[in-house]
């Protein structure tokens, strides 16, 4: 995966492309998952927003994972999922100065994540890509932070229509109001309800097909 300060340092490498890329990744080879007390995020966000890149480092390693998931389940195909996940933190980073610091941070970011897929699935249709290795690539990247069950879970979301898997997402998972989803999906938000009853029907059926009889 490539991370988010290949693109922060990438300027400021040596003109070399081969080079400055190796470089970038050797930092990122150093970047792993960290957890950060709540009380210490908006300190973080206060810092990057004077232009702390290190400040920014540790808030992509707090949230990079739960963003790549959300990526992912909105559009179904790991690659797709790291790009989006890479451009939000970009765009975060190019934005952070609007960041308003009586709100939530991961809701931002998740915001931003939301707006970056949406924005490329009004331009491409996007939409879930089945392959022969859909499933695998569900498998591997959830392995090392879900149980089976979970990954289970997960790959039932990602089965369903494309807008009632969006609805279901962002209400359930996001904890947008169907007003906000509405805006975002462009329909109303009666329809958003519907979606969203269907998906969880769906779902139920998928998960528990004894139920149904």
């Amino acid at each position: 995966m490539r991370g988010f300060f290949y693109f922060v340092f990438k300027p400021f490498c040596c003109n070399d492309h081969l080079t400055s890329k190796q470089h970038a990744e050797s930092l990122l080879s150093a970047i792993e998952v960290t957890t950060i007390e709540p009380d210490n995020i908006l300190g973080l966000v206060k810092k990057a927003q004077e232009g702390s890149v290190s400040a920014f480092e540790l808030l992509y390693r707090h949230h990079s994972n739960q963003i790549f998931l959300l990526c992912l389940r909105m559009c179904g195909c790991r690659s797709r999922a790291e790009d989006f996940m890479q451009e939000s933190f970009i765009k975060a980073w190019q934005a952070l100065a609007s960041f308003k610091m009586d709100s939530q941070f991961a809701t931002w970011i998740h915001r931003i994540a939301v707006n970056t897929v949406l924005a490329d699935k009004r331009k491409n249709s996007l939409d879930l890509v089945y392959d022969h290795d859909w499933e695998r690539e569900f498998e591997q990247s959830l392995s090392a932070s879900h149980n089976s069950m979970q990954i289970d879970l997960e790959k039932t979301i990602a089965q369903l229509p494309a807008q009632a898997r969006y609805v279901l997402v962002l209400h359930d998972l996001v904890g947008m109001t169907h007003q906000e989803i509405g805006e975002q999906l462009d329909i109303a938000a009666g329809t958003s309800k519907a979606h969203l009853n269907r998906a969880r029907s769906m779902m139920k059926a998928m998960l528990d097909p004894a139920s149904e009889n």
